[in-house]
């Protein structure tokens, strides 16, 4: 008879150090990242267990549908890119262990490597997930305690130079009717950050009218097409990240007066919202803010002005922050008792268990 795992338990939890891991550099140059925490059983009686383990798995998940003889087929691919197991009670024949009343804690920890693909999402297309999953199995007819943690994996590009962190100024003239210019402070932006987008135009003509300006924030995703995937075409997506519109009230603007006005974009704070830019075998991940001028001239006619620039989302918007081989290892001290105190749980003890 097969048992029924619980839903997510308080008394078993997955402690994190960091659940986003960041990997420096390509993933031929990477030093790789490491995974640590602790797993905390919290028992309010004895209780006997058959095992207790702890698994991480990466997988890449490719899904398309593709049309022939007259029908369309459903194909997917499921890889594994990394696969590791911690035994902290394994399983015996015919005996269990018996665990005391308090908090039971196992340290783990995993050294990954820099060659893994970082965490994406592409909908319906291409994701890769990392995840971790506990199980204290209990006897039978009993419920086993699961719990699961989602692991996010980033990499910091490894090309991002001083020249990127430079302001950005785009001038130009439309029709030798406007001339705008539009700055932003840098290219490159980090969670969190706001982005103003600061618009000048000139009038170089009378009786112009400026009705809106629109600004769009979008992320754009490539997944190529290779491992015979998506029939030997590339997938495209986009994602809409923020949209937000000024408006002006129709200004007007005579013969050489001056427009300004800034645009304040997010860049949202959570990795579920926003990727980091990416360009590896799989995947291509880039972002770019679209500017829409909407001009009016004195017969009633309407333009737009369409402007494009490209912008880059980093993991951290630091200049020189890729760390040497040996620095990446010399992080603080790993400490599971001072992170499980910040946690609701107790000061965790040192486990005990009795092979029965």
């Amino acid at each position: 008879m097969k048992r029924l795992a619980n839903k997510p338990s308080t008394k078993l939890r997955i402690y994190l150090e960091n659940d986003h891991l960041i990997m420096y550099g390509s993933s031929n140059e990477s030093s790789g990242c490491v995974l640590r925490g602790a797993l905390s059983l919290k028992l309010n009686k004895p209780t006997r267990l058959k095992s207790l383990s702890l698994c991480f798995l990466g997988k890449i998940s490719v899904s398309w549908n593709q049309l022939g003889n007259g029908y369309e087929r459903k194909f997917n691919d499921h890889r594994t890119v990394i696969s590791h197991k911690w035994t902290f009670l394994s399983t015996q024949q015919n005996k269990t262990h018996l665990l005391s009343t308090g908090t039971h804690t196992f340290e783990f920890e995993l050294v990954l490597p820099g060659s893994l693909p970082e965490s994406t999402r592409m909908d319906k297309y291409y994701n890769v997930d990392y995840r971790l999953k506990a199980v204290a199995e209990k006897p039978a007819f009993s419920r086993d305690y699961v719990a699961r943690r989602d692991i996010h994996l980033s990499r910091q590009k490894p090309n991002i130079t001083n020249e990127f962190f430079d302001p950005i100024h785009l001038v130009n003239r439309w029709e030798n009717k406007l001339e705008y210019e539009i700055s932003l402070p840098t290219k490159v932006y980090t969670y969190g950050d706001y982005i103003p987008v600061k618009i000048k135009l000139v009038s170089l003509i009378p009786h112009l009218h400026i009705n809106y300006v629109s600004c769009i924030f979008k992320e754009y995703l490539t997944c190529r097409a290779i491992n015979g995937w998506f029939n030997g075409k590339n997938k495209s997506q986009r994602r809409l990240i923020e949209y937000t519109r000024k408006n002006t009230d129709r200004q007007e603007l005579k013969m050489d007066s001056t427009w300004t006005a800034t645009v304040q974009m997010h860049v949202p704070e959570s990795v579920v919202d926003i990727q980091c830019d990416a360009h590896n075998d799989s995947v291509q991940v880039q972002h770019k803010i679209k500017l829409n001028l909407t001009i009016e001239d004195k017969q009633g006619r309407l333009y737009v002005i369409n402007i494009t620039l490209p912008i880059i989302i980093a993991i951290t918007d630091s200049i020189g922050v890729l760390p040497s081989y040996e620095d990446i290892w010399q992080t603080l001290p790993y400490d599971p008792t001072m992170m499980l105190d910040l946690s609701t749980d107790c000061i965790p003890p040192s486990y005990r268990s009795i092979i029965c």
